[in-house]
């Protein structure tokens, strides 16, 4: 009996022993602890990952004893950059198939880990590991890159390290090109776009833990038993197609965000059993910062904080609460739909619309002033009900399939009621001048209707013959009013006009012409004020006097970073803001966006500018990453060598929520500091610009409306000068390099006086 003990330690030994794996050609076996004496001698047993993976075949498991592996050297200081336009990798790995298998069961035991991102050791989005394999499968180890996230490794303390920099940027942990991936009881670790291997066309994660901030996790996977640290706002940007499917899952939000989302661009998510913990029961959780009507999500008891909760309840259409229906676990339900917006108009065509059922009944849903006039198998062809409609009107159009895992899919349609005639002119348009300002006066026989009717200002050349640029453009209302300016003296302005109500066709082109403007005429030629309403979007042809100039530039100093922007098209527009860009106002539409103002040409001395803006980005970091995106607000400029004063707004690797402010000179197009840089956060909503310059002194103020964030010590005003020589230009000079959508600055009003 005394025996027993002694047999049964036995056989656990040699049960332990014999689980070990016993390398081979195709199982080979990686141990960090070992030196390179020790693994000399060894068949197939390496003590670094770049060297394991020298020796893969084509379907290889690779073991993997706990240590830190290091993807890339975090000691060498070159900056890596990436090749044929992709961003840098620690890794590309190529084959078949491939099983990374940790010998633990602490994830934290095993990890794989690089230390670079944008701009802090990389020119790019660092990524580790870029696998082309048909078949990957990961378990029991960490992923992570710890540019900004301390390396903690409790087996052996020596071995970890600390973050990079405490300014998130893009650090990811790789990419898979291939048929499918499995994570299991894998940590990945980074902040910024995490990208936990994604790419794979079917991607499976099992007890996995995601610690990330905005556009970071794979948006096409089941997820099951996962946990989520959300240091952002928006996880996913995008889940278009099925979308991912969440199981038994747990979210716990480690930021201050009032409002959290599941997805920044929109598209399917579903959630069964899973669970959200906020700081409070106060905080607004939905399915995408901007959801469009026909997006349709699935949640099957869902909790926040231990409660019931119904995601995204400001657009109740969105989701489908499937709490006493039996749904799989297996797959999300998904029902694609040939289109997602459609459009009929009245007396038109009818409407034909396709989903792939897979052999499920589908059934069509089509609302009073639809009716399915033809229906074969997964297709409808719709017609019009009702044909007495004045007005656009949207409805859905619903198909659902019938039985287990039911899935919808909706079709936004807007019928449109037939295009009336042009409204005819109840009163010829003419121009009047008062007080300083030309007023359009004419009327319409609108029946009731909105006036559309799109109105551009220009300027006759001195022979009165040919319109010299467009002054002004209708980008909200008809533009009724010009105020005058000094270079109209001696000219006369244009109009030109195409008569349309809300429900229309435009009307044929019109113009009139003013009389000659005086001197008499002009009022305030030492003021320009506009709330932007009346930019000509347009890029224009030149520069002339008195008037704006909106187009494209690359300044000399975004020399290193690679970015480009189409002539052809508009590079501002003037529109609805979102996130911190409050109202409407003028926006970048592409990168290098430029806006210039040519005042009558004459010797200038002081003047100051007040500009009003709202940046997009809500954290305080004004531009989508350090990479040369900044805007400059400058004055005594002149527009045609480029040259003039002052104020810098950029995004740097110093801070995540801060941008930095310092005092430039241009000079022919060359761009200097001519001041201390400062940090701080008051780059947010409601923020105000005023730059002066006056006897030589050249100043900068900065102030916001936003509250200073409560986890910050830095300024959250600012106030910069500096001496500069004198020069005779007047000009206006707005200069935007950063990328555009999420990293725009929307520009509301300003006011310049020439002293």
């Amino acid at each position: 009996m005394r025996r027993w003990p002694l047999l049964i330690l036995w056989m656990l030994l040699a049960a332990r022993l014999m689980s070990q794996p016993q390398p081979d050609a195709r199982h080979l076996l990686l141990d960090g602890s070992l030196s390179d004496a020790e693994v000399a001698g060894r068949d197939y047993v390496y003590n670094t990952l770049q060297e394991a993976v020298r020796h893969l075949s084509d379907t290889t498991v690779l073991y993997v004893k706990p240590w830190v592996y290091w993807v890339d050297n975090p000691d060498v200081p070159e900056v890596v950059v990436g090749i044929n336009g992709r961003e840098p990798f620690g890794m590309i790995i190529r084959t078949k198939k491939l099983s990374m298998i940790g010998l633990c069961d602490d994830a934290r035991d095993v990890v794989f880990a690089s230390m670079r991102g944008q701009t802090q050791g990389a020119v790019g989005n660092f990524t580790m590991f870029d696998f082309h394999v048909d078949e990957l499968e990961v378990e029991n180890m960490t992923m992570g890159n710890y540019c900004n996230v301390d390396l903690d490794y409790p087996r052996k303390p020596e071995l970890g390290r600390k973050k990079r920099s405490s300014a998130i940027t893009q650090a990811h942990v790789g990419y898979v090109h291939g048929r499918r991936l499995t994570a299991r009881n894998v940590r990945f670790i980074s902040r910024l776009n995490l990208n936990p291997l994604n790419g794979a066309r079917e991607s499976y994660y099992e007890d996995c833990h995601f610690e990330c901030t905005d556009d970071a996790l794979n948006g096409s996977a089941v997820y099951r038993h996962c946990d989520f640290d959300l240091y952002g706002q928006k996880p996913f940007w995008s889940t278009l197609g099925a979308g991912p499917l969440f199981v038994d899952c747990d979210f716990h939000v480690k930021g201050e965000n009032r409002e959290m989302y599941f997805c920044k661009q929109g598209g399917p998510l579903t959630l069964i059993d899973c669970r959200y913990h906020a700081p409070s029961d106060s905080i607004y959780v939905g399915w995408t910062a901007y959801p469009q009507p026909w997006l349709r999500c699935y949640q099957k008891n869902f909790t926040l904080n231990g409660k019931p909760y119904r995601i995204g309840g400001r657009q109740p259409e969105n989701a489908i609460v499937m709490d006493s229906v039996a749904m799989s676990t297996d797959r999300p339900p998904y029902l694609r739909i040939s289109r997602h917006e459609a459009e009929m108009q009245v007396g038109g065509e009818p409407l034909a619309l396709h989903v792939d059922g897979n052999g499920r009944e589908v059934v069509w849903r089509t609302g009073s002033l639809l009716y399915p006039d033809k229906i074969t198998g997964d297709s409808v062809t719709l017609g019009l009900a009702c044909d007495d409609i004045d007005e656009p009107v949207s409805i859905p159009v619903t198909a659902c399939t019938v039985g287990n895992d039911p899935a919808v899919a909706v079709c936004m349609v807007t019928i449109k009621p037939p295009l009336l005639p042009a409204p005819t002119f109840l009163k010829k348009p003419k121009i009047r001048i008062k007080d300083g300002v030309a007023h359009l006066d004419y009327l319409l026989d609108l029946q009731g209707r909105r006036d559309v009717t799109r109105i551009l200002w220009g300027r006759l050349d001195s022979d009165d013959c040919q319109q010299e640029t467009i002054l002004a453009d209708s980008n909200e209302e008809p533009l009724l009013q010009y105020r005058l300016r000094r270079a109209d003296i001696g000219r006369r302005l244009i109009v030109t006009m195409r008569p349309m109500h809300s429900w229309s066709e435009k009307g044929a082109m019109t113009q009139v012409v003013s009389r000659q403007i005086t001197a008499k005429d002009v009022k305030s030629m030492n003021t320009l004020e506009t709330d932007f309403s009346d930019i000509h979007c347009g890029t224009s042809s030149g520069l002339v006097a008195d008037s704006w100039q909106a187009d494209g530039y690359k300044p000399s100093d975004t020399a290193e970073y690679h970015w480009s922007f189409d002539p052809k098209r508009p590079m501002w527009e003037y529109g609805e803001g979102f996130n911190g860009a409050v109202g409407r106002g003028l926006l970048q539409a592409q990168r290098g966006a430029r806006l210039m103002y040519t005042p009558y040409e004459q010797p200038y001395g002081d003047m100051s500018l007040t500009l009003e803006v709202d940046p997009t980005k809500t954290a305080g970091q004004g531009f989508g990453s350090a990479t040369g995106q900044y805007m400059d607000i400058c004055l005594k400029f002149d527009t045609r060598t480029l040259t003039g004063y002052g104020l810098r707004i950029i995004r740097t690797t110093k801070y995540a929520k801060a941008v930095d402010f310092y005092l430039v000179e241009y000079r022919q197009g060359e761009i200097r500091p001519i001041s201390e840089a400062i940090s701080a956060t008051c780059y947010r909503t409601g923020c105000t610009i005023r730059l002066s310059y006056a006897g030589g002194q050249l100043k900068a103020h900065v102030e916001t409306r936003t509250p200073r964030p409560a986890e910050s010590d830095l300024p959250h005003e600012v106030d910069l000068q500096a001496e500069v020589a004198g020069n005779p230009f007047g000009g206006i000079h707005i200069q935007h390099t950063g990328t555009c959508g999420e990293s725009t600055t929307m520009l509301h009003r300003l006011k310049v006086l020439w002293f």
